[in-house]
């Protein structure tokens, strides 16, 4: 009975004069450990709205709503969802997209429906103007226009693109019959394909 005694005696000792594992957070500002990942949040401007995000997001926590009418694409972050993986940083196409941050959240509340820890972001849609179908958003054409570089100007939607940025495009509404002037149109890839079939035979 005397050697376990002992040992508690030692571990108690040793307790006493090493540093405390918890923090003392909130009544001590929260520093974090190195390698610490963190909850990720988006970058307003680097995030181009691809989605490659919440296809790799391992709990469900990413979340992406297409509004069509209202031409918007809204990026959520759940961080009750969250397990901090960081595969959505490491799987970026911008790689500065979203990123986990260091800050410290606080999900204790009485009050739980004042509780809301989501980080969301909303991104310009593109439509198909003979279908209506979701191209992509605006972000991600421009991001991918300026890695073609010049070869870019090759494709009439890289083209409209930039013509929208010098000035203001015609308004449109949906076709059902397409013909060959609809191919300078933003048009999306089933349908410039129809196009160009018709051009052709």
């Amino acid at each position: 009975m005397i050697i376990p005694k002992i040992r508690e005696i030692k571990e108690a000792l040793i307790s006493f004069f090493t540093k405390p594992y918890t923090t003392k957070f909130p009544a001590t500002s929260f520093v974090p450990e190195e390698g610490y990942r963190g909850f990720p949040e988006y970058d307003v401007g680097m995030c181009i709205g691809c989605g490659a995000c919440e296809q790799v997001c391992t709990a469900s926590a990413i979340e992406i709503t297409d509004n069509i009418i209202q031409k918007k694409r809204t990026l959520s972050v759940n961080y009750f969802s969250c397990v901090n993986c960081g595969q959505c940083e490491e799987n970026c196409t911008t790689e500065k997209g979203i990123m986990n941050k260091n800050t410290l959240y606080s999900f204790s509340s009485p009050d739980k429906g004042a509780i809301e820890h989501f980080n969301i972001i909303e991104k310009d849609l593109v439509i198909c103007e003979a279908c209506g179908e979701i191209i992509g958003c605006r972000d991600h054409l421009q991001y991918i226009k300026r890695k073609l570089g010049p070869k870019a100007f090759a494709h009439p939607n890289f083209l409209l693109n930039t013509q929208s940025e010098i000035t203001e495009l015609p308004s449109y509404s949906t076709k059902s019959i397409l013909r060959r002037e609809d191919y300078i149109k933003e048009l999306c890839p089933k349908c410039r394909q129809k196009v160009v079939v018709k051009d052709e035979f």
